[in-house]
């Protein structure tokens, strides 16, 4: 589960250019904020899942918004599909 998300939102963690966030990818995190909570509260195991992925979390939003914008979103757009399946597998809405 937590690989998903990571691994998604890495997927274009190379470049150079510094870019602001777009809004894709903006939605995308909030997205996996909402996840986090959520999941936080199906079981201790999951919090503490969750819990241990944040710095990976914030480390690949600060290496996404190193990327220019159109690599932003094709990262982002791949995550968010990742997080659908992710939410549908946990029974998540």
């Amino acid at each position: 589960m937590k690989k998903l998300i990571f691994v998604a939102a890495l997927t274009l963690a190379s470049g150079s250019s510094f870019a602001a966030i777009t809004e894709t990818c903006q939605q995308y995190f909030n997205d996996v904020d909402a996840l986090i909570v959520e999941a936080s509260k199906t079981s201790e195991q999951a919090k503490q899942q969750m819990e241990a992925m944040k710095p990976q979390l914030e480390q690949a939003k600060e290496q996404l918004a190193a990327l220019p914008a159109e690599n932003q979103d094709a990262g982002c757009k791949q995550g968010a599909a990742a997080l659908v399946q992710m939410k549908q597998s946990m029974g998540i809405k």
